[in-house]
């Protein structure tokens, strides 16, 4: 990749350049959970895999604190460097860490005592529960880690080392690809095994930018000594907050989703159900990644007060994400049944849901990257108040209404209707909100 700052003009190819590092960090981060998936499903049991499903959403919900501070601070942090105040940057950046660190220590308590009494309010059966409360909270144990490895996913692109980002992924993955085997395959560790795995692979992404941000390195940042700036910490929090709330709102989609289909069709809906969502992770990572790339590089530019600039970010991440999207709908299309064969061809029944929950749900893909960027567009502006009230609307109001509400008219066709058409509303919103932007 070719050296590319975030204070640079950028074109499409240095967009497409500069995220891509990102783009492959998500992809590969994503990966984790469908190497989980895969030996859970194939080695462990359909309700092992259904178990991770109902589980995953309040482990997802605490973790998501990290991608807070990440996006929040990022924007913060890329406008201090924009009016050229390193020092203050880097003083914000230490206090990030920080505080999600410690914030990762509480959390994880929370989730190991309360986990069982959480995953049965979301529905778990005993034999789910038998399978989802080992892994759950031996993945918990991981969380502190974790929580600072998702804020430097955001971090590592402000400080224009995206490719360490990439490089940390792969190594993460290579790691959990042989411990997975080991744990799940060999030594016969089941669900604890699976989730010890994914968590010392995480713990790669987040104790080596830990460890790198603490000496002398050439990015653009590092660790210092310095105050707490609460107001600046508070910031973080609040122009965060969009990407936290979409994030946390996905759990509580999965656990709406896996309510309704536990009641509609039972176990079977729940995994048809995992295989779609592990899709959709994948395929996102191209519009979670532009999306987090503009966070940095519009908080750059806007901490440097250049409107031009802005404008063309705007212009050149909207068609980007469209043109995404019609390559994503048209790939989830043709494909659909390889990836269902993979995950749960070992059961026809539940092979040929998936197959037709994915091609329905392919429509989530059309507009899905130009809502991602145009909340990401208003956290860089350090405009949070726009960028969680996007976010907001999109999941826990479109969403939730679409869930609830469609499965009425359409049957459970309609679970599978429910986020494209959320999407489509959330477009809507988020144009307008675009073209209320007052360049002056």
């Amino acid at each position: 990749m070719e050296n590319i700052k975030i204070s640079d003009h950028f074109t499409y190819k240095k967009l497409l350049l500069y995220a891509f590092p990102t783009i492959g960090m998500i992809l590969i981060a994503i990966t984790y959970d469908v190497v989980d998936g895969y030996y859970i499903s194939n080695y462990i049991g359909k309700t092992a895999f259904s178990a991770v499903n109902v589980v995953y959403p309040f482990q997802l919900a605490l973790s998501m604190v990290g991608y807070m501070f990440g996006t929040g601070g990022s924007a913060l942090i890329a406008a201090e460097l924009g009016r050229e105040n390193k020092q203050r940057a880097n003083a914000y950046f230490t206090m990030i860490i920080k505080v999600a660190i410690v914030m990762g220590v509480l959390l994880a308590v929370i989730g190991i005592a309360f986990l069982p009494a959480v995953a049965t309010a979301l529905g778990a059966t005993p034999g789910i529960l038998k399978y989802g409360v080992p892994y759950g909270r031996t993945l918990f144990l991981f969380l502190p880690i974790m929580i600072c490895g998702y804020a430097f996913q955001e971090l590592l692109v402000t400080a224009e080392k995206p490719m360490i980002g990439l490089y940390l992924s792969i190594a993460n993955l290579l790691s959990n690809v042989i411990l997975d085997y080991l744990f799940v395959v060999v030594f016969r560790w089941g669900m604890i095994g699976a989730a010890a795995a994914t968590g010392i692979g995480a713990s790669i992404t987040g104790l080596v930018p830990l460890i790198y941000f603490s000496r002398d390195n050439s990015s653009l940042l590092r660790f210092v000594r310095d105050k707490i700036y609460w107001k600046a910490l508070l910031d973080t929090c609040y122009n965060g907050a969009s990407e936290m709330i979409n994030d946390m709102a996905t759990s509580v989609i999965f656990v709406l989703y896996n309510y309704q289909l536990l009641r509609m069709i039972g176990e079977n809906g729940v995994a048809a159900y995992g295989v779609t969502v592990f899709v959709e992770g994948i395929f996102s990572s191209v519009y979670i990644g532009l999306a987090m790339e503009a966070t940095a590089v519009v908080g750059y530019h806007f901490g440097a007060e250049n409107k031009e600039e802005l404008k063309s970010l705007l212009k050149k991440g909207i068609i980007l994400n469209l043109v995404s999207g019609v390559i994503m709908f048209v790939l989830c299309w043709l494909f659909a049944g390889l990836i269902a064969g993979i995950y749960v061809g070992y059961d026809k029944e539940v092979c040929n849901l998936a197959v037709f929950a994915m091609r329905l749900y392919a429509f989530t893909f059309l507009l899905q990257g130009f809502n991602e960027y145009a909340s990401a567009y208003f956290t860089g502006l350090n405009n949070g108040k726009v960028s969680a009230f996007l976010a907001f609307s999109r999941t826990l109001v479109f969403q939730v209404l679409a869930i609830l509400g469609l499965p009425l008219i359409f049957g459970v066709n309609g679970l599978w209707l429910a986020t494209p058409v959320a999407e489509a509303a959330a477009f809507v919103l988020s144009a307008l909100s675009l073209l209320s932007i007052r360049w002056d």
